[in-house]
């Protein structure tokens, strides 16, 4: 096997276990936050009921549980598609293969387009 075949197969190794980390953690995050959630609710439904101001405008804490939860699904999609992003940067062997290709494509466009404009004058 040959060095570059190596570090190629050594990034992809790498980039796999970043993204099944990331998915872990990000998976561990939402369970954690939904349980504190849970646990924040139930504790708010059995406090003594008090009146207050306006109180018809106040969320509920199941309401309010509710939305934080979606901001946190929210952020942990955002991480996702980062990670995505990033891991594809990386000089993979497919991603590096195509990218040559279309670093060849665009040259030889560039080409054909400067001996067109060229014939043209």
């Amino acid at each position: 096997m040959n060095v570059p075949t190596q570090i190629t197969e050594q990034i992809d190794s790498a980039a796999k276990t970043v993204v099944d980390t990331n998915e872990r953690i990000l998976d561990t995050v939402v369970s954690v936050n939904r349980r504190v959630v849970d646990g924040a609710v139930e504790t708010a439904d059995r406090m003594p009921s008090v009146e207050l101001p306006m109180a018809d405008k106040l969320l509920t804490p199941a309401e309010a549980g509710a939305r934080y939860i979606d901001f946190v699904e929210q952020a942990v999609s955002v991480n996702r598609d980062f990670t995505k992003r990033v891991v594809g940067m990386l000089p993979t062997g497919v991603a590096t293969t195509a990218k040559a290709k279309a670093t060849t494509a665009t040259k030889k466009a560039t080409t054909a387009k400067a001996k067109a404009s060229k014939a043209a004058k």
